[in-house]
């Protein structure tokens, strides 16, 4: 009879759990959404976009001469208007000048300017480039530990049905004086921490949240939720040679801009050893009976002159070196993410024997232990303080894999921000 009460209690909770489901309305969105959003609305990427819009704005603005510059005024004249006039056989002194002036720059030092404007807008893109990698990287590392958290939580869930389970359970089955009190308050006391990690794992997810609607740019707490699906990728047997880094990496592109930057500017100083020619016209209209005078002169500079050749050598030396020292950070570069890539490597071939012998070992076999304790339990054969102790072996090995789980996808994220992969 008693059993007979028991059985009808349990059926009760276990039809009361499977009944009890949230339903949630909120937006689903996946990874790929996040970082396409990420990359139209994040402000910092829009500083980048705009700042290479102004240097391409004046780059076209470059190969503009200077503009001309228009004079008057008197000329020669005597102080004394009286000698203006002509008088007899003085035909009269002076006169008002009209003059204009053009200075056309040397073509190839225009030339070089825009070259010049040009390299800041690819210096400016790749570092676009590069921080748009760094964004993505957190975004995916986010996304990550919001999927494993819900694994979590439907884990917890799942222990926290089954203790409140075994404690209706053991208050019937100790009225019948078929279980001890002490494990009752052991059974209460798990079902109080389950309950504790619930609420740590939901404020992560909460803190998760706000931090993916920052990095999208958008009202920090508008609620979504994000989609399960995650794939492993085979990052630990893929080969990678320098070529791939160089192509792939914003950050050495970037360098690479900025060498170039340097030679642009190399050649700008360079150009500046080429003459800029001029042409002056100024046209004399004179007092009294003088003749209508003109001057027509053209002019050029001469940069070469050992006084004026200085500063430019001396730039175009220095430059030299600055681009030197911008090689060899794109050696240490290559040098540091080949150390880096294979560390990684390692450490996903380490993470994935790990994960491996909890889904093939260790949890199968607690998952065995546990239900035959639980069955001895039913059977009246075994303690509940030995089935809750099964339960919390159980419990430990399963979160303890899914911070394996956790710690690959992180890895994966590595490697991925190691060669920009999206």
């Amino acid at each position: 009879m008693n059993r007979q009460k028991i059985f009808y209690v349990n059926a009760i909770l276990i039809v009361g759990f499977l009944f009890n489901t949230i339903n949630s309305s909120a937006q689903v969105i996946n990874l790929d959404s996040i970082l396409n959003v990420i990359e139209k609305n994040h402000p910092e990427l829009k500083m980048y976009e705009a700042q290479a819009n102004a240097y391409a704005a004046y780059a076209k603005g470059a190969k503009a001469l200077e503009p001309p510059q228009f004079g008057t005024g008197f000329f020669m004249t005597p102080y004394n208007p009286m000698m203006w006039k002509a008088d007899g056989s003085n035909t009269g002194m002076g006169s008002v000048m009209f003059s204009a002036q053009q200075m056309f720059t040397n073509p190839k030092k225009l030339d070089a300017n825009a070259d010049y404007m040009q390299s800041m807008v690819n210096i400016e893109r790749e570092m676009q480039g590069a921080t748009r990698n760094e964004m993505f990287g957190m975004a995916k590392m986010r996304y990550y530990e919001w999927q494993v958290l819900k694994r979590k939580l439907k884990i917890l869930s799942e222990n926290e049905a089954l203790l409140e389970y075994i404690i209706k359970s053991t208050e019937i089955r100790y009225t019948y004086g078929m279980d001890k009190l002490s494990a009752y308050y052991k059974a209460k006391a798990m079902l109080g921490e389950v309950q504790q990690m619930k609420l740590m794992a939901e404020t992560e997810i909460r803190q998760l949240m706000v931090e993916l609607n920052t990095l999208m740019a958008r009202d920090k707490n508008m609620e979504f939720d994000i989609d399960s699906i995650f794939s492993l990728k085979n990052y630990d047997s893929l080969l990678v040679d320098s070529a791939e880094i160089t192509s792939k990496r914003s950050e050495y592109r970037a360098l690479s801009a900025n060498i170039n930057l340097l030679r642009s500017k190399q050649l700008l100083e360079y150009s500046k050893r080429l003459p800029d020619f001029g042409l002056r016209y100024d046209h004399m209209f004179t007092f009294g009976k003088q003749p209508q005078l003109f001057s027509l002169m053209a002019m050029m500079t001469v940069p070469i002159a050992p006084w004026s050749s200085r500063m430019y050598k001396s730039s175009i030396t220095g430059l030299g070196f600055e681009i030197e020292a911008l090689k060899s950070r794109q050696e240490s570069l290559i040098n540091a993410t080949t150390g880096n890539l294979e560390n990684i490597k390692f450490q996903i071939r380490n993470k994935k024997l790990q994960i491996g012998l909890y889904e093939k070992t260790i949890i199968p076999s607690l998952q065995k232990n546990y239900q035959t304790l639980l069955l001895a339990y039913e059977q009246n054969t075994e303690e509940l303080f030995m089935v809750l102790d099964a339960w919390q072996n159980l419990k430990v090995s399963q979160l303890g894999y899914l911070d394996l789980l956790n710690d690959l996808l992180q890895l994966q994220v590595q490697y991925e921000k190691q060669l920009e992969i999206k």
